[in-house]
């Protein structure tokens, strides 16, 4: 993030290697161009449901399943813990947030030891 700069010189200030767009209101789909003249390589879209990860090839987006900035992780992976945070059923009890942090951490160093 840049604070307190008018106009952003990419020289100096490239742009992120991943975006994160929460889709809960309203689509973010018509904002991806602003991204692709920004040339972020990744972005992730959650739609309240499900998680597309979306990766930046020959000027234009198309979704991928696996992470290239983080490439432990999957787009399923990640829904499944936003699942347990935010229970789609009513049934279901959400799992607090520390909670939360400590077993994707867990399942983290799991991946990393395979």
């Amino acid at each position: 993030m840049v604070r307190d700069v008018e106009q952003i010189d990419l020289a100096h200030f490239p742009p992120p290697d991943l975006a994160v767009e929460v889709d809960i209101t309203s689509s973010s789909l018509d904002r991806f161009s602003i991204y692709t003249d920004l040339g972020v390589l990744e972005i992730w879209r959650y739609d309240g449901r499900s998680l597309t990860i979306y990766h930046l090839y020959e000027g234009q987006y198309k979704i991928c399943d696996q992470s290239v900035a983080l490439p432990l992780l999957k787009a399923n992976d990640i829904t499944r813990f936003l699942e347990l945070r935010f229970p789609k059923q009513e049934m279901q009890s959400a799992v607090g947030e520390n909670s939360l942090v400590k077993q994707f951490r867990q399942w983290l160093r799991s991946q990393q030891a395979n």
